[in-house]
């Protein structure tokens, strides 16, 4: 099981269509929007569905328009159940 944690810049309502395929999927984990612009996404799952979901992102939402996704593997974070926004 690994902890992703993902950084990219998209505009609003993408957090809704990022928590439906990750639900879509059965990917536990968050997605935030931060007040410079960016979004952070956790997920927590197996590295090749984690791929995946990174893979579908850009069609999730037909307002995407994705650049760069910064990624960096995260330790110590407790299992995740469910895939929450967060405000």
């Amino acid at each position: 099981m690994e902890t992703r944690k993902l950084s990219l810049v998209q505009r609003v309502g993408f957090r809704w269509s990022t928590m439906a395929l990750a639900n879509k999927m059965n990917i536990p984990g968050t997605v935030k929007n931060n007040s410079d612009g960016t979004v952070t996404i956790y997920l927590q799952s197996t590295p090749d569905k984690i791929d995946r979901f990174i893979e579908k992102l850009p069609s999730a939402s037909g307002f995407a328009h994705i650049e760069n996704i910064d990624q960096e593997s995260v330790q110590n974070v407790e299992q995740m159940h469910d895939f929450h926004v967060l405000y």
